[in-house]
């Protein structure tokens, strides 16, 4: 549908599904204007709850409704945000005002039809012109009155946050220094998603499945198609390199991927590019930064001007998502690099990372147990999008979550924790019971701190988090595996300690298979200041480093920390459906990866 912009780009406006829309961009956050004068007084209190509870494909910041508009602010501008997410985003809410039955050709100012379309006080609507001049109902009143009395509204980014993030324009500036590499970094992607690298079973060759050992030889391919010294490490690993000299940096990345799960759009193993806007598995997590890392270094190489200091490599692992051991093998046999960064984090700097903890519960099923089967998630650092429970009575039903990676559990929904809600809910309506769901919603529910499991704890690299992550039970017993991440400084034994109270009343078991333990570096090591110091001159900014829950390879290798490839206020979509990327911010992430190179090989 036809749209103008006015006032020198300050404001785009034009109609969207028949809706009059006016977006007005302002630094790195935009404002969408819709007309809802007409709207009944219940359909706006609905409408307002509605904003309040969905998760929109862009970043809310706030909203308000006043004189016959609602406006809603958003982090990225209408010039810089994905188109594909501002079309999803505008095309569900205007779909929500043909629910609530918002005539999209309202007089804005007395809420009856009108043909003619104007600028109102700047914005674009509907309007009889006898009304211009008239004082008009306020049908958004109501929203204001109950705005006042309940003092709510919706915050998504605190100036703290905001004062972070990158201008959209420094990003397009970065950006801009990989301009002529754009097609061919973007078919090198399309090759690289097109494989389904998950783990999988070990052949000749493939430890970690054949589609990981293929994601490597076509990585290393185009490291050789570019000019790279490259090397294939025992098929769990590889690298490529160049320079002289006898020590070496790296960039680390990983080249496995997380199972696809539920709730695609789109294949996951097919690059969908919309604009700037990317979508795959593997596009943020990792393949895509990998490609970043890549094309930083190629540009090193072609610089018939540079020479580094240090020899300068590139690393890629392909078992990062079941524990690392592609980097522990590594390590055994390889040269460990005196300074790098792993590009599967956030920007800035991370210098530290919680301590990384999977928890085994088993317990014995009992006779008069409800559910007779049930089954949930894909891996453990993954919220799980959906738990299938079957009751003893015969009564089957899919439980549907939001996936989500498990270091951020808040920004996902738990389908186990949605399936033993209901079934709770249904079974004390029967009058029956069972031993595992009330052991669950006692314990765990929709808690994300572990505070009644014992494991709530808190210092400066932040809070614990839990993730329920899989999710068996059979006739026998009932397993479920929960991942957590905790603080630097947590006390892990006190934490058995207390779990073990916890969960003995309820006849549970559990083991600690696996302990990742937490790292820290010190903010004024050499590393970490120097990453810093170019990270604030290219992005302009007083960043400062920060502690994520996430586990990287800064763990399996000395001298590597965390390092982008997600900018500050960026959605966090590792491990969920539709998972997406920037091409810009890709592409920025490659400049501050080429310059971080250059400074650490010195």
């Amino acid at each position: 549908e036809n749209w103008y912009v006015y006032k020198d780009g300050e404001f785009t406006f034009g109609l969207f599904q028949g809706y009059p829309v006016t977006a007005k961009s302002q630094d790195i956050l935009s404002s969408y204007f819709f007309p809802v004068a007409g709207i009944a007084p219940e359909h706006l209190v609905e409408l307002t709850r509605w904003i309040e509870t969905t998760r929109f494909p862009l970043k809310l910041v706030d909203y308000e409704m006043t004189d016959n508009f609602i406006a809603i602010r958003a982090k990225d501008t209408a010039f810089s945000g994905p188109a594909a997410s501002i079309r999803r985003f505008l095309t569900e809410l205007t779909d929500k005002l043909k629910e609530l039955e918002v005539a999209p050709d309202n007089c804005v100012v007395c809420g009856l039809p009108a043909e003619q379309t104007a600028l109102y006080v700047g914005l674009f609507c509907h309007i009889h012109p006898e009304c211009v001049d008239k004082e008009g109902v306020d049908f958004t009143a109501a929203a204001l009155k109950q705005e006042n009395e309940e003092e709510e509204e919706l915050i998504v980014f605190s100036e703290e946050d905001m004062k972070d993030m990158v201008d959209p324009a420094v990003i397009e500036s970065l950006a801009a220094g990989f301009a002529g590499q754009r097609e061919e970094f973007l078919s090198d992607l399309a090759e690289l998603v097109a494989i389904p690298s998950v783990d999988g079973p070990p052949e000749e060759g493939a430890p970690y499945g054949r589609e990981t050992r293929r994601a490597l030889d076509a990585f290393l391919a185009m490291a050789d198609r570019m000019g790279f010294k490259t090397v294939n490490v025992e098929n769990m690993a590889g690298y490529a390199e160049m320079g002289e000299g006898d020590e070496m940096v790296a960039a680390v990345c990983h080249l496995d991927i997380v199972p696809a799960g539920s709730g695609w759009d789109s294949d996951p193993f097919e690059l969908i590019v919309d604009g700037d806007h990317l979508v795959a598995r593997g596009v943020m997590d990792d393949k895509g930064p990998a490609l970043s890392a890549l094309y930083a270094m190629k540009s090193l190489l072609d610089d018939p001007d540079y020479q580094p200091g240090k020899r300068i490599r590139l690393i890629v692992g392909l078992n990062e998502e079941k524990g690392s051991a592609c980097m522990a093998r590594y390590k055994e046999i390889e040269e460990i690099p005196v300074a790098g960064f792993t590009a599967d984090a956030v920007f800035p700097v991370i210098y530290a990372e919680k301590g990384n903890a999977v928890i085994v519960f088993s317990l014995p099923r009992q006779e008069d147990d409800a559910i007779r089967s049930a089954s949930a998630g894909e891996a453990v650092n993954m919220v799980p999008g959906l738990c299938d429970v079957e009751l003893k009575d015969g009564g089957a039903k899919a439980y549907s979550g939001t996936i989500a990676h498990a270091s951020t559990p808040d920004q996902g929904k738990n389908a186990i924790s949605a399936a033993m809600e209901a079934v709770a809910a249904e079974l004390e309506e029967k009058g029956q019971k069972d031993s595992f769901v009330s052991f669950y919603n006692d314990l765990i529910g929709w808690d994300l701190d572990g505070d009644k499991l014992g494991l709530a704890f808190e210092d400066e690299t932040g809070v614990t988090t839990v993730n329920a992550g899989l999710l068996s039970i059979d006739d026998q017993q009932a397993l479920l595996t929960i991942n957590i991440r905790y603080p630097v400084t947590m006390d892990v034994e006190e934490a058995k300690r207390k779990l073990e109270e916890a969960v003995a009343p309820y006849g549970a078991q559990s083991e600690w298979p696996g302990i990742m333990e937490p790292l820290i570096y010190p903010k004024d090591s050499h590393l970490i200041a120097t990453m810093m110091d170019v990270y604030r001159e290219l992005t302009d900014t007083e960043a400062e480093p920060l502690a994520i829950g996430g586990g990287t390879y800064a763990r399996a290798l000395p001298n590597i920390v965390g390092f982008g490839p997600a900018f500050p206020g960026d959605e966090d979509v590792a491990h969920k459906a539709n998972e997406w990327a920037s091409l810009d911010r890709l592409l920025a992430g490659a400049a501050l990866y080429k310059e971080v190179l250059k400074r650490l090989a010195e």
